[in-house]
């Protein structure tokens, strides 16, 4: 059997500065607008971390350049001024528009994810996972979705301590030999319940093997994000048809010192995404996962007084690892002079989030309709993948 791809969404709540991530020092009217917070070019000779150069216009954060090898190499792409057509500048508001993948103007019932994976068809006993303790809202609906904290919480659980037992018991149940079901009748009833079971109780069965061995997260920073992303690469290498991994990375509503605030969580989520990129590539499993990084909104243009960032309009979303176009900033560039602003105060939408996600939907999983997915969109491919 061909291991499947694997698609990880990365949510980074709280609303993530775009304009800090990947700064526009290239445009005059973003240190003007920021003479405390600008993120500065880098220059030749000078001590202490720089930030990345992606081209004439744009550079990654200091904090981002655990990702520059990830850039060079052609395995990331960026996508510029992109978000939804939310107005409210609401974080739950925003967040929901986003994982439902729906529009101020028209809504969806359940999460994008769960209806693209509808349109997949059959479901397999660990089809989609996400990373905490609650199933997100992306995933509502979904045919088979599982919230977990650690791997270890995946498996039967009895009040006397005999899984064991209790899965012999449910192969028996299922007139299982082993793992597996009894071949059926063509006509018996109970056949699809037979296999799914029996496909459950493998899973099972090769999760305890995971929990007994070696788990390789020596190699991932010692964060949530790290914890999650070594626990996704041992998902992928085991080939479990794992089609969906949902994670939060969070704390972007800096407010107050943004500087203070900013750093940390993105040198968190560089170094977790590059040890993820380095454990696929030395499993070989780099090309069959994609990953993508969105927000809700991005934060004002102008800094606060207290030397912090309000709710903005437009972000900054990443596409990484199998399939990518990488190596470039994509998207429309609206500019930053006051005239080019969304109501004078916000970096405006060019993009909308939805697109780079059906491009990828239909690029690397072969999705051909997007009207069940995000009713109403007519798709512009912002070109961050491989056709």
């Amino acid at each position: 059997m061909n291991a499947p791809r694997t698609l990880v969404v990365i949510f980074l709540r709280g609303g993530l500065d775009g304009l800090h991530a990947v700064a526009p020092v290239g445009d005059d009217d973003y240190r003007r607008a920021r003479p405390t917070l600008a993120v500065d070019a880098p220059k030749p000779g000078r001590a202490g971390a720089q930030a990345v150069r992606l081209d004439d216009r744009f550079c990654l954060a200091p904090e981002l350049a655990a990702l520059e090898p990830l850039w060079a190499e052609g395995r990331m792409s960026i996508v510029h001024a992109i978000g939804s057509d939310d107005t409210t500048r609401s974080h739950f508001d925003a967040q929901d528009l986003v994982e439902h993948g729906a529009t101020e103007s028209s809504s969806a019932r359940g999460g994008w994810i769960a209806r693209w994976l509808r349109t997949e068809g059959a479901a397999g006993a660990l089809s989609a996972l996400a990373f905490g303790t609650a199933v997100p809202e992306a995933l509502r609906g979904a045919p088979s979705a599982v919230a977990v904290d650690r791997l270890e919480d995946l498996g039967l659980r009895t009040r006397s301590g005999s899984e064991a037992a209790f899965a012999d018991a449910l192969r028996g149940l299922h007139a299982m030999r082993g793992a597996a079901p009894a071949d059926p009748a063509p006509d018996d009833p109970t056949a699809p319940v037979r296999r799914g079971a029996a496909g459950a109780l493998a899973v099972l069965d090769r999760l305890a093997g995971l929990r007994t061995g070696t788990s390789g997260s020596d190699a991932f920073p010692r964060t949530d994000l790290g914890r999650s992303l070594a626990q996704t690469a041992r998902l992928v290498r085991e080939n479990l048809g794992l089609r969906v991994v949902c994670i939060d990375h969070g704390g972007f509503d800096t407010h107050v010192v943004q500087s203070q605030g900013i750093p940390g969580r993105l040198s968190e989520f560089a170094e977790g995404l590059a040890a993820f990129d380095r454990a696929l590539g030395a499993g070989g499993d780099r090309d069959r996962v994609t990953t993508l990084c969105v927000t809700e909104f991005g934060r004002r243009l102008v800094e606060n007084n207290s030397y912090g960032t309000d709710h903005g309009r437009a972000g900054v979303a990443f596409a990484l690892g199998g399939g990518v176009r990488g190596g470039r900033v994509l998207g429309t560039w609206p500019g930053l002079a006051e005239d080019r602003l969304e109501d004078g105060l916000d970096l405006a939408v060019t993009t909308d989030y939805r697109d780079l996600i059906w491009e990828a939907l239909a690029a690397r999983f072969g999705a051909r309709d997007p009207a069940p997915v995000f009713p109403g969109l007519r798709p512009q491919a912002p070109g961050a993948f491989e056709v």
